[in-house]
């Protein structure tokens, strides 16, 4: 019983180094998405990468969450498929504000006008 603990525990010892390794070496590691070579990356595990071509409309939602405020966007790709992924900031911080959500989805927007693709800021 001993042994098969300490295997179990090694196993996901492993499997938190493997995770970390990936955050740490992954492009853009703090940035919640960004748009490079025409290409939406939504950085999450594991990272998302959508061609602006494909992407049919765009939703952002925010919700406040106790004392701090959660971002939601969802994209509508044009075969009918939808990403949807949670996100806060790309800066560490204790309590997140309305503010601040709305900063990191501004840094979209000028993409989102250059390439005709709509999109939608709602507050939940």
């Amino acid at each position: 019983m001993m042994i098969m603990m300490m295997f179990l525990n090694m196993l996901i010892l492993v499997i938190c180094g493997v995770t970390l390794i990936y955050l740490i070496s992954r492009k853009k590691t703090m940035e919640c998405f960004y748009v490079e070579e025409e290409t939406l990356y939504l950085n999450s595990l594991p990272a998302v990468k959508i061609p602006l071509s494909d992407i049919d409309y765009v939703e952002f939602y925010y919700t406040r969450i106790r004392i701090s405020y959660r971002g939601q966007i969802k994209v509508h790709k044009k075969n009918g498929k939808v990403v949807k992924r949670f996100f806060q900031t790309s800066r560490i911080s204790l309590s997140v504000t309305e503010q601040m959500i709305l900063d990191e989805i501004d840094k979209l927007t000028p993409f989102f006008k250059k390439y005709s693709i709509p999109y939608t800021i709602q507050a939940k």
